[in-house]
């Protein structure tokens, strides 16, 4: 007798296999909890979970993918937008009055776009569908803990309750920046139950861990995504208006504001101080608005006394009182051409990635975050995630329930031609017996 053929077995494949669920674990589980319970835990396990998934990149396409594929994505035109970006911070240099702080941050922000590039280059073309299910997983998990920390806090049984504050503040932005792709990928299943239920708990955590500025950019965020849902179009003219649009509408923003800052909050308010100091700033020196002050000089100045303690704070104000024209441009550029890159996706992830960079930039305009290395590893880890939705995106119909595969792929199939000729209606007839 013949032996039964045995399907083929390549031990290289299978330990890439397993390097890639051990390194997205980590960085969709692992790093949103660790997030929540400790102060360098997302900087530290964020770089492994990455490393794990390079090196099974590497495993798979013998070393080459992944340096490839960066490669490629450095020759883009948003890669020459984020290359002049770069080019002119590093200018700014020049004629910053803190040139050591500002270089270090330059590095930083550098360094962060290279492992985020390189991150995105190691992902499969296709993502299993079993390691995409961690995503959701991991930001109900975080959801909870964040819970549970503000419940302590909240009834007084904290034994230390200004860290339970920081950690709890940074990790409901580590969750409501890791949400989106999460829920994405649920609605992308037909799993709307879940989806929703996931949805409240990121909102009961906000609401109790009292986080209004993350509870803002998720309520935006869902605006956009219900919009790019309904009419993808629309959606992209949505996130073109609130992203790049605002960035360069930023210097007429305290003047629109004012008005409206002082009826709410009050003429003596905190923020109609920091409104005001923000008018101020751009009637004053209104030649700064081109080249600006330099990089790193709006947190600087601001502790060196150079700016009034109550100047605002935001990528708004930051990036065009550091970088002037040329940065804000150049940012706006570059958000543009990843809202509109986002009709490349795949249906089923583009809303998301939409929902994603609104919750993004909004954290990061309300002064969320700034460049701390923790925000930094978040982002990256939101563009990772986002894009492995997209390459989870491959099936393109489900069969319906309760009919075997043979018979939807019978289906499928086209009818067989009909023969022609004189006889074949004769020979299709049915037979008439006495």
């Amino acid at each position: 007798m013949a032996r039964s053929a045995r399907p083929s077995v390549n031990p290289a494949l299978d330990a890439a296999g397993l390097l890639r669920r051990f390194g997205f674990a980590i960085l969709v589980v692992a790093a949103p909890l660790l997030a929540v319970g400790s102060r360098r835990g997302l900087v530290v396990a964020a770089p492994i979970g990455i490393a794990l998934m390079v090196l099974a990149s590497a495993i798979e396409s013998e070393g080459r993918q992944p340096l490839d594929r960066a490669v490629r994505s450095l020759l883009t035109p948003t890669a020459g937008v984020a290359v002049f970006l770069a080019f002119w911070a590093a200018l700014s240099l020049l004629w910053t009055p803190f040139p050591s702080e500002a270089t270090e941050r330059l590095l930083n922000l550098s360094a962060s776009a290279l492992v985020g590039l390189v991150a995105v280059s190691s992902l499969p073309d296709r993502m299993r569908v079993t390691n995409l299910y961690l995503m959701p997983i991991g930001a109900g998990l975080a959801a909870l803990a964040a819970l549970a920390i503000a419940w302590r806090a909240a009834s007084g049984r904290s034994p230390d309750p200004e860290l339970d504050r920081a950690l709890l503040e940074r990790g409901l932005l580590v969750t409501v920046v890791l949400a989106p792709a999460a829920v994405t990928w649920l609605l992308s299943k037909d799993r709307l139950a879940s989806g929703f239920a996931l949805v409240a708990a990121v909102t009961a955590a906000l609401i109790l861990g009292d986080n209004l500025p993350a509870l803002v950019a998720l309520v935006l965020g869902a605006l956009v995504y219900a919009c790019a849902t309904v009419n993808p179009r629309l959606g992209r003219r949505v996130a073109l208006a609130l992203l790049p649009g605002l960035v360069l509408a930023a210097p007429l923003v305290p003047f629109a504001l004012r008005p409206l800052v002082k009826l709410v909050f009050g003429v003596s308010s905190a923020r109609a101080d920091a409104i005001r100091v923000w008018c101020r700033i751009v009637t004053d020196q209104p030649l700064r608005l081109l080249t600006g002050h330099g990089l790193d000089t709006a947190l600087r100045a601001r502790l060196a006394g150079l700016l009034p303690a109550g100047s605002p704070s935001g990528l708004l104000f930051e990036i065009w009182f550091e970088l002037g024209f040329l940065g804000a441009a150049a940012l706006a550029l570059l958000l543009a051409r990843a809202v509109v890159g986002s009709k490349r996706l795949s249906p089923g992830a583009s809303p998301g990635a939409l929902m994603m960079l609104t919750v993004a930039f909004t954290l990061a305009a309300l002064g969320q975050g700034a460049a701390q290395a923790w925000w930094l590893s978040t982002l990256v880890l939101g563009a990772v995630t986002i894009i492995a939705v997209d390459r989870g995106q491959y099936r393109t119909s489900r069969p319906k329930p309760g009919r075997a595969p043979e018979t939807a792929e019978a289906d499928a199939k086209p009818a067989p031609a009909t023969p022609a000729g004189p006889g074949a209606n004769r020979a299709q007839r049915p037979v008439l017996r006495p």
